[in-house]
């Protein structure tokens, strides 16, 4: 309970302080116009994309016990999970008879989970350094599907009505922020194969790494944060909160068991995917709305709603974890 109190203070706090600073630079008391915030900002996001985050990624995969060769199905159980919440969310929209751009924007929620900063400090705090590794093979084809997949369909959204998504090789380019995380992985998973001993102080830095990476992602994202407009998307948010904490996490976690993650290291690589399938609506899911004219609202309403209710989604996952 002590650890489950400590990752949610650590979320909200840092939400809170992001806010509370945006705050204070709009109220004009701050020698911070908004366009300072906002590259300040870009520089905290920078800062933990390419430095923290792929650091933590590398030593936890360096000090990884025997790799286990059932442990190559976690990339393509990151892909099974945005796929599973995009489709699940053009279905619900298709119901609820949602207009094509709002669609659009449920796409984008379904789609772009927070596995980066909320799903993977959840894991730590819960179960430890190891866990990093197994979020960061989880992870591994993010930036490619993101890219590639997701926001191609989010731009034929925001065309007309019989508009064609325009793909090409472009689309599937390696962004530098997988470039570093490709590179930080090859380098963590070499040292291991090679059997370079570890120091035992790189364990506590990687774990430090990651928890410092979440606050600067989390710092970031309070500093945009918008709260107008949410009462209007109440519907959407509750869709697309089914879809994150239920729909996602009953699929994923049952292709989980079918790859035999329930019988490596007693069950931990189960309960780590079983969290970050479980995780809300990443601030990513705001970009392409706001690049391909789709419902910004919308997008920042769920996310805002399925984040604000891990209060009541991590209590539920420390009882269920164990029972996995």
């Amino acid at each position: 309970m002590d650890r489950l109190l400590l990752t949610l203070a650590i979320i909200f706090a840092s939400l809170i302080a992001g806010y509370a600073f945006q705050q204070w630079v709009r109220s004009g008391r701050s020698p911070l116009d908004e366009e300072s915030m906002r590259a300040l900002r870009l520089r905290i996001q920078k800062g933990a994309m390419f430095g923290l985050i792929p650091l933590s990624a590398m030593l936890s995969l360096w000090g990884l016990p025997s790799p286990d060769a059932r442990l190559l199905a976690l990339p393509a159980l990151g892909v099974a999970a945005w796929v599973c919440g995009g489709v699940l969310a053009l279905l619900l929209s298709r119901l609820m008879g949602l207009e094509r751009r709002q669609a659009g924007s449920m796409f984008c929620c379904g789609t772009f989970t927070n596995i980066g900063a909320v799903g993977s400090l959840v894991s730590v705090m819960l179960f430890g350094e190891q866990t990093i590794a197994i979020a960061a093979l989880y992870r591994l084809c993010e930036e490619i599907y993101y890219f590639g997949i997701a926001m191609p369909v989010a731009r034929w959204h925001g065309q007309d009505e019989g508009g064609k998504a325009h793909f090409s090789l472009r689309d599937f380019r390696l962004e530098p922020v997988l470039k570093v995380i490709l590179l930080a992985l090859g380098l963590g998973i070499t040292l291991n194969l090679a059997g370079v001993p570890r120091p035992a102080l790189f364990g506590t830095l990687s774990s430090g790494a990651m928890i410092l990476g979440t606050v600067c992602f989390l710092l970031s994202i309070g500093m945009s944060l918008r709260l107008s407009s949410m009462t209007c998307y109440v519907r959407q948010s509750a869709a697309i909160s089914l879809i994150k904490f239920v729909g996602c996490p009953l699929v994923i976690v049952a292709l989980a068991m079918l790859c035999g993650l329930g019988g490596i290291d007693d069950g931990l690589p189960l309960k780590v995917v079983a969290i970050l399938a479980s995780m809300p609506v990443a601030m990513n899911a705001l970009i392409p709305p706001s690049l391909f004219d789709l419902d910004l609202d919308l997008a920042n309403a769920c996310w805002v709603f399925t984040t604000l209710e891990l209060v009541v989604v991590l209590p539920v996952l420390v009882f269920v974890l164990p029972l996995l």
